[in-house]
């Protein structure tokens, strides 16, 4: 599975450039066209009603219904609250895109897309952008966990902060639909498995992500006695006590700018520089593909 991961990486990296740039412009851009459209009831509900998820319809040919109905996201929204929630969505999948490059971000996109349909599909349910974007806020933050932004304007937050709230209403939902299906209070197959929609809808996440997901989680998990991240963390601390004499600073070969681990922690961890950061930036084979670059506005 490793293996496979790295050649997909591969790929990626080396086909950074193709697909739609600037996909999520697009999305934004036409999400605002139709909130006009029915704001100024310029056959707005026509348009409306053409783009919106409907499985009979879908099922009888119309299967651009799988795709529109992401621009219907400020539809049923406050204008402001839906013009803030386009503006962040948008900043959140730049930096995806900045950082993995264009394919790699079309195809992340994509897959929640079809997820999303295939999870409405199979359970009965209606189709919506939520989860979607959420998939994209997510990305952002295991990338950038600790990064700070003005909630508001107003209240810094970091933005793992905000990535555990959505995962706890998230994963609230999910609860309460599999307690309806407990005690009987759902009919149907698909209405009686609708609780898994959420799940289904942002698996995209874990996949693009695997053992990346942990960036995001609280240190308690991240650094739990039970997990081999924590061992490997007493471990260098224990190193660093007891045999920072013998071993003379700077000993070490590569060391990775994201999570700091070098040729010294293991000599089977692989080492690349990236070609976009500015300096001599060494990152591990988990991180080349998946880090921040580094622009240094002194070196331009």
């Amino acid at each position: 599975m490793q293996k496979l991961r790295s050649r997909i990486n591969r790929f990626f990296f080396n086909n950074r450039d193709r697909g739609i740039p600037n996909l999520m412009l697009y999305i934004s851009v036409a999400n605002v066209i139709v909130f006009l459209l029915d704001l100024l009831n310029i056959g707005g509900e026509q348009v409306i009603s053409f783009l919106a998820y409907d499985p009979d319809l879908i099922l009888h040919g119309q299967v651009w219904r799988l795709v529109t109905y992401i621009f219907l996201f400020m539809v049923a929204r406050n204008p402001v609250l839906g013009l803030l929630g386009l503006f962040f969505y948008q900043w959140a999948a730049s930096s995806l895109e900045q950082y993995w490059g264009t394919l790699r971000f079309n195809c992340y996109y994509l897959c929640g897309i079809v997820l999303t349909d295939l999870a409405a599909l199979l359970f009965g349910g209606v189709a919506t952008v939520e989860y979607i974007n959420l998939s994209l806020f997510l990305g952002l933050a295991t990338l950038i966990p600790d990064q700070q932004i003005q909630m508001w304007f107003v209240l810094p937050v970091k933005v793992k902060w905000m990535a555990w709230l959505s995962l706890g209403l998230t994963l609230y939902g999910v609860v309460v639909g599999f307690i309806q299906m407990i005690y009987g209070l759902t009919h149907g197959l698909g209405v009686f498995l609708y609780w898994l929609v959420p799940l289904v809808s942002i698996l995209n996440y874990f996949l693009f992500f695997g053992k990346g997901i942990m960036e995001v989680m609280p240190d308690f998990i991240r650094y739990h006695p039970t997990r081999k991240s924590w061992k490997q963390k007493q471990k260098g601390s224990a190193h660093s006590r007891f045999a920072g004499a013998k071993r003379a600073p700077g000993s070490y070969r590569f060391k990775c700018t994201v999570c700091g681990r070098t040729d010294a922690d293991d000599p089977k961890l692989e080492f690349r520089y990236c070609s976009k950061c500015s300096g001599y930036r060494c990152y591990c084979m988990d991180h080349i593909n998946n880090h921040i670059h580094v622009i240094d506005t002194e070196t331009k």
